[in-house]
């Protein structure tokens, strides 16, 4: 099979997915509204002061969880022998059928998702203010407020940005695993967090002893004024090296991955 990438036939392949997996994926969003609708009816239920970035939080958490859910499906097909010899042996590169469920997994998910939330969190606000202008006394709503607080702006961007990382370790995991693909990609993640807090801490104390990490640089833990810093410039390559590396390092794991695939 020819591996360059052939536009055409891509788009063949993405027209044979969705024509193999639309009804699945149409499940898929009713679903997803069902679980947002259920998810804001308890939120309006058990509430009296109603914060907007309450919604804003459980937007993060239901596209990470979803999304990782969705993602780690994506190589489903791959667990059964016959299917997945089947889908090997398709004439279409490694490439286009990775790319493919980027699309349909990442990019296309994440658009649905955010417009069913949004979709959901409008008529949810509506509600929300209907009910604290008809009783003030019980109930208050509060708007949030971009640009005036720094720590939110900067944590939803941040979490945006690794979404698109976590998303990709959790495909990675779909061609990886062949059974419980969701469970070991999740352990696997937790293990190299927890090595990674380690391994730094560890390093920390050996060469930077009495100093603690912070964004701005390491700095005396008990007074001082030795403070080490790396230079702006560098701090800005790694900082977004490490918010946007991590998608395309584990897609082209995933595809090193298939392309070695046996079934």
């Amino acid at each position: 099979m020819n591996q360059t990438f052939s536009l055409s036939r891509w788009l063949l392949l993405m027209r044979r997915h969705w024509m193999e997996n639309g009804t699945l994926y149409l499940y898929g969003i009713l679903t997803i509204i069902g679980a947002i609708g259920i998810s804001l009816f308890f939120w309006v239920q058990s509430n009296h002061d109603y914060r907007q970035t309450d919604l804003f939080v459980m937007y993060m958490f239901g596209l990470y969880v979803v999304g990782a859910i969705f993602a780690s499906g994506s190589f489903d097909v791959l667990q059964k022998k016959e299917k997945g010899v089947y889908y090997l042996t398709l004439p279409a590169s490694h490439f286009e059928k990775l790319l493919t469920l980027i699309v349909y997994n990442t990019l296309l998910f994440t658009f649905i998702f955010s417009l069913c939330f949004y979709g959901m969190q409008w008529l949810t606000v509506l509600i929300v203010k209907a009910k604290a202008a008809a009783h003030p006394d019980q109930f208050h709503y509060t708007a949030a407020k971009f640009g005036q607080n720094v720590w939110l702006d900067q944590a939803l961007g941040y979490f945006a940005i690794l979404f698109f990382g976590v998303q990709a370790l959790f495909l990675l995991g779909s061609v990886y695993f062949k059974r419980f693909s969701f469970l070991l990609t999740l352990i696997a993640l937790a293990i190299f967090f927890c090595l990674g807090i380690y391994y730094l801490n560890n390093l920390q104390d050996a060469f930077f002893p009495n100093h603690s990490w912070s964004e701005s640089g390491l700095h005396p833990r008990y007074g001082g004024d030795k403070v080490y810093r790396m230079p702006e410039s560098v701090r800005f390559v790694l900082k977004w090296i490490c918010l946007l590396g991590w998608a395309p390092l584990f897609w082209s794991a995933a595809w090193f991955r298939l392309r070695e695939k046996e079934i």
